[in-house]
């Protein structure tokens, strides 16, 4: 039987965590070339490791649902749960009866609607 440290297992963790922010950069790189131009590696590795701290505080903790959590900073404005505009947001990413997908797409359907 194979036993793993504790610490063993948080580097495992960090390594994912890691492996998960390269990705998501990656793929706002590829798909918002227009937004992540202007910012350097630093900074757009910032931006993602606070919007997956955001993200879990509204019950987002997936790597689909982090995404598309990104993909909402990056085509409405950063602070699109926050701001006076789009603040209607959070009312829906705080319904805790929704799913992760079901919160997504409720804001993209709400959205299409204006």
């Amino acid at each position: 039987m194979m036993n793993i440290r504790q610490q063993q297992f948080e580097d495992i963790k960090e390594n994912k965590y890691q492996a998960f922010v390269v990705k998501a950069k990656q793929f706002l790189q590829k798909n918002y070339p227009e937004r992540t131009n202007q910012l350097d590696e630093k900074k757009l590795g910032a931006i993602v490791e606070s919007s997956i701290l955001r993200a879990e505080s509204y019950k987002i903790v997936t790597e689909q649902g982090i995404i598309s959590f990104l993909e909402l900073m990056f085509s409405i404005s950063f602070d699109f749960d926050s701001n006076e505009r789009t603040n209607w947001t959070r009312k829906i990413l705080n319904e805790h009866q929704l799913t992760e997908p079901e919160k997504i797409m409720k804001i993209i359907n709400t959205l299409n609607k204006f």
